[in-house]
């Protein structure tokens, strides 16, 4: 299993929905884009958004829309919501069961460091992380990268030996 992990965006459907659909902005509907493409060929892919609202929303979780923003919060007070809303343990949990893939921008990412670092998720930014394994993207392009790395994870390796 692959977990997928991105954030919400400022732009959302006025009413509620599931969080895939609610989320109008470019950068979750490409994630989701991405997500379906790689089910479609077979890939186990979970995805989540973390929510400034809600914390971390599974893909069909149904929410309001609302208004709130993690960017521009201190770094302190970005990881300190992390770990209120318990999304920290919640992504440490996704990783022990599947493989753990951030989509995130920088005061997203910066809120759940601390999961990146205990778990070694991938992290696909146009930034360099602290932690984690990295795959520079540009802010229009995390897509592409996401579905390469989700092709190159749902692909099983013939010189791999099974368990």
């Amino acid at each position: 299993m692959i977990s997928v992990v991105t954030n919400c965006t400022a732009k959302k459907l006025g009413r509620p929905a599931p969080a895939r659909e609610l989320y109008l902005g470019p950068s979750v509907a490409r994630v989701v884009k991405a997500v379906d493409e790689a089910r479609a060929w077979g890939a186990p892919v979970a995805l989540y958004i973390i929510s400034a609202k809600y914390g971390l929303l599974g893909e069909y979780d149904v929410v309001e829309p609302y208004d709130e923003t993690l960017s521009g919060r201190p770094r302190e007070e970005l990881k300190r919501w992390a770990a209120e809303r318990g999304v920290l343990e919640r992504l440490k949990k996704l990783a022990e069961a599947s493989t753990l893939v951030l989509v995130l921008s920088k005061p997203y990412y910066t809120a759940v460091e601390e999961a990146a670092c205990e778990t070694g998720a991938y992290v696909i930014a146009p930034f360099k992380p602290n932690c984690g394994v990295w795959i520079r993207s540009g802010n229009f392009d995390k897509h592409i990268a996401l579905r390469k790395l989700l092709k190159e994870l749902s692909t099983p390796n013939p010189s791999s030996s099974t368990r």
